[in-house]
């Protein structure tokens, strides 16, 4: 018997391509007002988020048991984050005397925190609100750092005070991203445990138990170290 990803699992929803063609109205809307540059890297923003969903990860054996196991309903992730942005580099809302640069940092971390809780729940294991806030404060600080780094070597970091503010802010909005889809989700079942079964005669097999799981590929296996 082999798992079968049920249509849910394999189907985008409407508002992943409802933000992949507003990603792509932006680039138009852009190149209309003689910023080229900016709809080109827009563009390239939205091929790389399509690459990110289109594959069928779920049937993917190569990739982490836990990328496979990430909700459907995260998959506009990428591109809210591109259209957050895109303004700021677009019409250089990032340099104006205006929050938009603070409100960016934190809506980003808010999105990457829900991606990480996703990803640490996707195990069914019950996870406290502290716990997903910690991990959310550790993952927002290391995901801060590394952006940090990356302007800095480009020649895009402002002054200490936007330095510590843009850690600060992403770090920030990681916790509570985390403990919004803690939130939202609870510690729920792992997606790939709730997959039926194909059996003879077209029924349903009971879900797979958790010791299960990784004699069927979707996660690991506790005999496996025994």
């Amino acid at each position: 018997m082999t798992a079968r990803v049920p249509s849910e699992g394999r189907s985008h929803a409407w508002f992943t391509w409802a933000c992949h063609a507003a990603l792509l109205a932006v680039a138009a809307w852009f190149w209309s007002i003689g910023k080229q540059r900016a709809a080109e890297g827009t563009l390239l923003a939205l091929l790389g988020c399509l690459a990110l969903i289109l594959p069928p990860r779920e049937r993917m054996p190569r990739l982490p048991w836990r990328l496979r196991a990430l909700p459907r309903r995260l998959d506009a992730v990428p591109a809210l984050a591109s259209l957050l942005s895109s303004p700021g580099y677009g019409i250089n809302l990032f340099y104006g005397a205006n929050a938009y640069d603070e409100v960016v940092h934190l809506l980003s971390g808010a999105l990457a925190g829900a991606v990480l809780a996703a990803l640490l729940l996707a195990d069914g294991r019950p996870r406290s609100l502290r716990h997903m806030a910690l991990a959310g404060l550790g993952g927002g600080l290391l995901l801060s750092l590394v952006w940090e780094v990356f302007e800095a070597v480009a020649g895009l970091i402002g002054n200490w005070t936007d330095t510590w503010t843009d850690i600060a802010l992403t770090t920030g909005g990681t916790a509570l991203g985390a403990l919004a889809w803690r939130a939202l989700a609870g510690a729920g079942t792992p997606p790939a445990a709730r997959m039926p079964a194909q059996v003879p005669g077209g029924a349903a097999a009971p879900p797979l138990a958790p010791r299960q799981q990784g004699r069927r590929g979707v996660g690991p296996d506790p005999a496996a170290g025994a």
